[in-house]
């Protein structure tokens, strides 16, 4: 008996600590799954209680009449939406069951903080404004609805958000819709039934309409799009094979092409996309290493005008850069009658150890190019300037036409100047005197970037 006591002490207590161990990975995996759970409550507590703030402001804009004093009301509009989408987004719910639901809290806030600078600037409401506000009024009060429902049903036991996470992990498995989510698929098919909102801001739904201008000629088809891309490229004399990969869907349709060095070819490999409308290179990038700098900037300059004055890309003007790995990577855009077209731009990758161009990127370019019509601006070079901060030592005066948010355009006198030893870009309305846009130019050894 002695003779077995010891393996039987020894069993138990190895048994004993394998119980210990699995409780306590018992006890961890029910404290994880009660701290997810308690996060899931206050982040949805949080929601319903933005949403329903949400709703009271937007009845309360209905009734004032649009002066600078309810500033206030619409910025409190868009805080209140920015922090009901961050609490959505901390759901276990995944974004195509509430993806309506994002987008409408989304451009709530978004939508106030434009209504909010305009009547800064001294705008007023206008009867089609009014219009929207009681529709975003109306869509909030259903939203503020369903999420009270929902709350019923959590507080009697009906619903329980931390078994959302189990459900939707058994989805991504499954390949099926879960069951548990049903109450915000529910509430996300309620924001389908609105009209879409169209204003100046980023989230605007005509953006996701925008179409490419600068396109122009005949169809090509993919033998074409392969000797275009041969020709525009800066190869150096390397020899490539070229051959078509693929389509691109993106908002220039068209083909994907790769450039396969020869054999003993030192050149790097090369991808490109080429436009279907009018064979135009969008973009391209040669991967090749780049080997130690022996060119300087203003060198790699003229390497990049050269070669866009060489495939008909005339009155291109540099407008920013930046040094990067062994490369400078400039932005252009055209100059038409004396005024720059930020839509309008390039970029050009120059590789300063042989001043190869080594990037292309005429996505921009594409997107907006068209010719302008460029009149004269009703507000003054002299009246502008007054709206400039009289502390700004201005060192540069020009027109420019200007993107916004919404992809839309804007004439402006640019100025640029000094405040305490910051440079800044100020943009002052050439027909209206309003500012659109203040940007600050931050300068490092790599190059100047605009915020």
């Amino acid at each position: 008996m002695k003779r077995w006591g010891v393996p039987v002490l020894i069993g138990l207590l190895i048994l004993a600590a394998v119980s210990i161990w699995g409780y306590r990975q018992y006890q961890d995996r029910v404290a994880l799954q009660n701290y997810l759970s308690n996060k899931y409550h206050l982040a949805f507590y949080n929601l319903t209680g933005r949403v329903q703030n949400m709703e009271v402001l937007l009845g309360k804009t209905l009734a004032v009449a649009g002066q600078p004093d309810d500033t206030v009301l619409f910025s409190e509009i868009w805080l209140q939406s920015e922090g009901a989408r961050e609490n959505l987004t901390q759901l276990p719910v995944n974004s195509q069951v509430v993806g309506r639901t994002a987008k409408f809290l989304a451009q709530v806030g978004d939508y106030a903080r434009v209504k909010a600078r305009e009547i800064n600037n001294g705008e007023t409401l206008t009867e089609e404004e009014f219009k929207t506000l009681n529709n975003l009024y109306r869509q909030a009060a259903q939203l503020n609805k369903d999420l009270h429902d929902m709350e019923a049903k959590i507080s009697d036991g009906r619903l329980n958000i931390g078994e959302l996470a189990t459900a939707v992990r058994q989805e991504m498995k499954q390949g099926a819709p879960a069951n548990v989510p049903a109450n915000f698929q529910s509430i996300d098919r309620n924001m389908q039934g609105y009209p879409t909102l169209v204003y100046d801001g980023p989230f605007s739904d005509h953006m996701e309409k925008v179409r490419p201008v600068g396109l122009k000629g005949k169809t090509i088809g993919s033998d074409d799009a392969r000797g275009i891309v041969r020709d525009f490229i800066d190869t150096r004399g390397g020899s490539y094979r070229v051959q078509v990969t693929g389509r691109t869907k993106e908002r220039i349709p068209g083909y994907l092409v790769e450039l396969i060095p020869e054999k003993n070819n030192q050149a790097g490999r090369v991808s490109a996309g080429v436009s279907e409308t009018g064979g135009h290179v969008i973009w391209y990038l040669n991967h090749r290493t780049i080997g130690n700098p022996k060119l300087n900037v203003q060198q790699a300059l003229d390497r990049a005008q050269r070669f866009l004055s060489a495939r008909g890309y005339k009155n291109m003007v540099n407008i920013y850069n930046q040094q990067q790995d062994g490369r400078v990577i400039f932005n252009f855009a055209p100059q038409q009658q004396g005024v720059i077209i930020y839509p309008d731009q390039i970029k050009v990758n120059v590789a300063l150890d042989n001043g190869q161009i080594v990037g292309f990127d005429a996505r921009g370019y594409l997107m907006a190019h068209k010719e302008r019509k460029i009149v004269s601006p009703k507000v003054t070079e002299q009246q502008a300037r007054l709206k400039v901060n009289p502390k700004m030592q201005i060192s540069k005066t020009r027109l420019a036409i200007i993107p916004t948010d919404s992809g839309m355009e804007r004439y402006s006198y640019e100025f640029t100047g000094q405040v305490n030893g910051d440079s800044y870009l100020v943009y002052i309305n050439a027909m209206t005197g309003k500012t659109d846009q203040v940007l600050k130019l931050i300068q490092s050894r790599d190059g100047t970037l605009s915020m």
